[in-house]
């Protein structure tokens, strides 16, 4: 496998470090051949920076890509915004050679080049595509039989197709096939491509947001998934954050919230405080004590079964 560079972005480190901390234990758990690299920015973020300035925008991420770049490396990220913003802009350079000149006369002031030649993943299909099956199911020490788990893919995982590339956009299956991977089962569900609504946020329509959030973990909540998984930020920042904030209104759920590396993590043997889960705001101790007492009935079966071998009984 190739080496590869992990890209934060911002939201993971200032607001979620519990999320960053899940992220590393995984991939050195797996051994695998990552490193951090200094001089990476906000990606930039779309709605704000490209709406303001387009070229701002694209010369930014064209720096980003540049750092990957120059190294000889690939780029990893657990954002799905990042990995979009910076699919996007590789594919427009790609395609705009006078736009690619522009933005290489300008980063060769701060002595940078984009070429593109550094290939862009996010985590999930990443795992899928490059990490594997095999390699994920030997990690495997407690898998998740019984388990059913509603998975949220968001919008910019496979979004926009064009520069990503790496699922059907409009029936994505590869994080599902992780779940299986894992022993669980992912449940198929009305909601499951809808947009989290989280940026109405930033717009100033927070009950619109809630809103949003609200269909989706009602529906949750009838259909008795035992968790929602995802792998954005600010898809997480909407189930876990804003569901706690309806809870405080009054509103109950009980939708535990966890990232891919939380679910992978566990599987791997890592205890729900080496992977920060005791800092999500909607306790996952629930979902924790079902797959704990799934366990101590197969251990129990087990002894039986093997009580009887040794007896002489036919099984």
């Amino acid at each position: 496998m190739k080496e590869f560079a992990v890209f934060w972005g911002c939201t993971i480190p200032a607001r979620f470090p519990f999320i960053e901390k899940s992220v590393r234990t995984v991939l050195n758990g797996m051994g695998l051949p990552w490193r951090d690299c200094e001089g990476f920015t906000c990606c930039p973020e779309k709605s704000l920076i490209n709406n303001i300035d387009h070229g701002l925008w694209v010369l930014t991420g064209a720096r980003n890509i540049a750092i990957v770049d120059e190294q000889g490396l690939d780029l990893v990220s657990p954002c799905t915004g990042c990995i979009s913003n910076l699919a996007t802009i590789k594919g427009e350079l790609h395609v705009d050679h006078r736009k690619k000149e522009e933005v290489n006369s300008m980063l060769k002031e701060v002595g940078r080049k984009f070429t593109g030649r550094a290939g862009l993943n996010h985590l999930v299909p990443f795992f899928h595509d490059k990490v594997g099956a095999f390699r994920i199911k030997s990690a495997i020490k407690k898998d998740f039989r019984g388990m059913r788990f509603a998975v949220h893919y968001g919008c910019h995982m496979m979004r926009p197709y064009h520069a990503l590339k790496n699922d059907d956009p409009l029936e994505p299956k590869k994080f599902d096939t992780l779940i299986s991977w894992l022993g669980g089962e992912s449940v198929n569900y009305m909601t499951k491509l809808t947009c989290c609504g989280q940026g109405l946020d930033r717009v100033d329509q927070h009950p619109t947001a809630l809103q949003m959030a609200r269909v989706k973990l009602k529906e949750l909540k009838s259909i008795g998934v035992d968790a929602m998984v995802l792998c954005c930020p600010s898809c997480f920042l909407q189930f876990d954050n804003n569901q706690f904030l309806m809870e405080k209104e009054g509103e109950s759920y009980g939708i535990p919230v966890l990232y891919f590396t939380d679910l992978l993590g566990l599987a791997m043997g890592y205890s729900p405080e080496e992977l920060g889960l005791n800092q999500h705001r909607i306790s996952v101790d629930g979902f924790l004590e079902k797959w704990e007492r799934l366990w101590a009935a197969r251990d129990t079966e087990k002894k039986i079964a093997e009580e009887f071998k040794e007896e002489g009984a036919f099984i």
